[in-house]
């Protein structure tokens, strides 16, 4: 099988659908033989730069895959059209499209404002114009499908539900504490992680984080991800339990879920919630809200709370902090439930998509 890709973002993106393409592309090379790629990139400089990053991938990767400039996209004759980045960008409109769409998020009234509801304009027919030329749709959970058949009055049956994992995460490597020694932390913390944007719902944890410490439990938040948003930069010389270290290696990332007391994960939509297997495969306890895809990726794992209600948030983070016993059955839970899930079941979901639709 001949499988074009839509490769745009793959150099630039460290995570999210980046990694997610990162972790398929190996385990394509070990499935199928005979399997063979095409990728696509905009910029001509990005042609050799990818090739040289298949080879850090897998072996095998340079001498079966072809680095093309989008612009030759619609003339492929591949089997097949992949876009594992939401949408069909440049189409190939004579062969068979599969798209992944991870959520769509974008196009839903989860920010009030103003120039956001343009932007969600401009998704919501990027999404429905990717739903009529595709062949089949892949996503990351059940939540998802039923979003996509909700507001894209998507056929089910055209959706294939392909849940992620966090099996390539190297929880067994040495530490790499260089965000904890910035924060100076000696003690007990809680941590969260991933963007700002207002879906993440990063302001009932800070409410949350302002109980605990008036209450007298005083375990500061070392928060990861990219970026300050303007709500936590209007705190971040004022709250003495906030700790923002920014971006972090898979290395540091796992050494901060091996000392945290817990991964608090608020966010009122997500359409998989990676940080909750990872945290679990690396022996972290996971609080997380019960909206969305969370409740289905946790399972039993972990412990919930309504996505509104800093109280009960709090609660559950005081729960957690003074019963070690609850804490080690949760810590053993979720090593169980993330060994459920992994990036090989991922890519033998993904192929026998693609072989259906050629």
């Amino acid at each position: 099988m001949h499988l074009a890709i839509e490769a745009i973002k793959l150099l630039h993106e460290r995570r999210g659908i980046g990694r997610y393409m990162r972790n398929l592309l190996p385990q394509f090379v070990e499935r199928d033989p005979s399997l063979r790629f095409t990728m696509y990139v905009r910029r001509d400089e990005d042609i050799a730069l990818l090739r040289a990053h298949m080879a850090t991938l897998h072996a095998a990767l340079p001498d079966r895959t072809t680095v093309a400039h989008v612009r030759e996209l619609p003339r492929t004759d591949a089997d097949v059209v992949w876009y594992p980045w939401n949408f069909i960008t440049v189409a190939a409109p004579h062969r068979p499209m599969v798209v992944t769409m991870h959520d769509v998020a974008p196009m839903l009234q989860l920010d009030h404002r103003w120039w956001k509801l343009l932007k969600r304009l401009r998704f919501t027919r990027r999404y429905q114009h990717t739903m009529q030329r595709a062949a089949a749709v892949l996503t990351v959970s059940e939540f998802s499908k039923s979003e996509i058949v909700r507001y894209l009055g998507a056929d089910a049956s055209r959706i294939t539900v392909t849940p992620l994992a966090a099996d390539d995460l190297p929880v067994q490597g040495p530490d790499a504490s260089r965000p904890i020694d910035a924060t100076g932390l000696g003690g007990p913390f809680f941590m969260t992680v991933g963007g700002q944007e207002g879906r993440k719902n990063l302001r009932t944890l800070y409410a949350a984080m302002n109980a605990l410490y008036a209450n007298g439990l005083r375990i500061p938040l070392v928060q990861c991800g990219p970026g300050m948003s303007s709500n936590t930069r209007a705190i971040a010389g004022q709250a003495p339990w906030l700790h923002h270290v920014g971006f972090v290696s898979d290395a540091e990332l796992v050494t901060l879920y091996r000392r945290a007391v817990a991964l608090v994960l608020p966010s009122r939509y997500e359409g998989f919630g990676l940080p909750v297997l990872e945290a679990m495969r690396a022996g972290c306890p996971v609080i997380c809200a019960d909206s969305s895809a969370l409740p289905e990726v946790a399972g039993s794992a972990a412990l919930l709370f309504p996505w509104e209600d800093a109280a009960a948030l709090a609660a559950q983070m005081t729960r957690l902090a003074n019963d070690p016993v609850l804490r080690e059955a949760q810590i053993a839970a979720g090593i169980v439930h993330a060994s459920r899930f992994s990036w090989s079941r991922v890519a033998d979901q993904t192929l026998a998509c693609f072989r259906r639709v050629v």
